[in-house]
């Protein structure tokens, strides 16, 4: 049965998907998965977890330069989250049963990191990202809780912490030297407070002049460090989505002039429209482009 469902996620279109066994008290995968994040059922001893990786790919329109656009990062072209949950959707009317017996987790409360590492979906990269065999980082994770009981597929083979990475030099990887703020540290973790992707998500109110003046043209995201990956740079094919389509940028002084209902309008659907990026959020990170292209970098915008 465990090949048959993991069979079925991949001719869903998933790149990935293996099957995390109930976990042992005080692993990663466990901590994961402590109330109140998921009910009681779904802790230790619970029955199994299906993790799939679905990919955006590298295949996608080049931004063309020109002045007072915004650019969008290709995973936020199309809203891949929603792709991903409505492929689980469909796997789990396939396998039956009530649907309160199924849980979906993409871009959650829920963690999925650890879950990707513990089933060995990938392996952990020196740029703290998963990097899995068939499309390198270029994915969004998602999971699904399984009514029953399954034999799980454990962490991906590989000599030290980062066995994709071998090949990389570990002093400075390629990901470190390409970081233009110097928040990937090159030992699986981030400085939040310096990286450009977390302050695009809107997580701070305000943005420190030494990454506003690295902030370059991007409306939102920033993949540095996935460029530059070596496991990135071969063609990877994306899955093909049509939710939530956006252009690779948009026009930036258009998007100022928007009101809060224009702005939910216009990106409802899409991933600039989900809950933790809001309109003041978007127009933050419009004017410090605006303010990169001009160079007048402007601190706690």
């Amino acid at each position: 049965m465990k090949d048959a469902i993991c069979g079925a996620a991949l001719a869903a279109g998933f790149c990935g998907a293996r099957i995390l066994a109930p976990f042992e008290p005080g692993t990663a995968a466990h901590r994961a998965f402590e109330p109140p994040v998921l009910p009681g059922g779904c802790r230790s001893g619970a029955p199994a977890l299906l993790v799939t990786a679905l990919a955006y790919g590298n295949r996608h329109e080049t931004p063309a330069e020109a002045a007072g656009m915004g650019i969008i990062a290709p995973f936020a072209r199309r809203n891949y989250y929603r792709e991903a949950v409505t492929r689980l959707q469909g796997l789990r009317a396939r396998l039956g049963g009530k649907k309160a017996d199924y849980r979906i987790l993409c871009n959650s409360p829920v963690p999925e990191k650890p879950l990707a590492l513990a089933s060995g979906l990938g392996a952990l990269g020196r740029n703290g990202l998963i990097i899995t065999p068939g499309a390198g980082s270029l994915v969004i994770i998602a999971a699904m809780t399984l009514p029953f009981a399954l034999a799980g597929d454990g962490p991906e083979a590989g000599e030290g912490p980062f066995p994709r990475c071998a090949g990389c030099d570990r002093e400075r990887p390629p990901c470190m030297a390409a970081c233009p703020t110097g928040a990937v540290r090159g030992d699986g973790s981030l400085d939040l407070k310096r990286c450009i992707q977390w302050y695009a998500s809107g997580k701070e109110a305000a943005v420190p002049v030494t990454v506003a003046e690295k902030w370059g043209r991007r409306l939102y995201g920033c993949t540095a460090c996935q460029d530059a990956c070596v496991h990135n740079r071969r063609p990877i094919q994306g899955a093909e989505t049509a939710l939530g389509p956006l252009p690779a940028a948009l026009d930036l002084r258009d998007l100022l002039a928007q009101s809060d209902p224009e702005l939910k309008a216009r990106f409802k659907g899409t991933t600039l429209g989900l809950s933790w990026l809001g309109p003041g959020a978007i127009r933050r990170n419009a004017r410090l482009a605006l303010d990169s292209e001009k160079g007048e970098v402007v601190a706690n915008r």
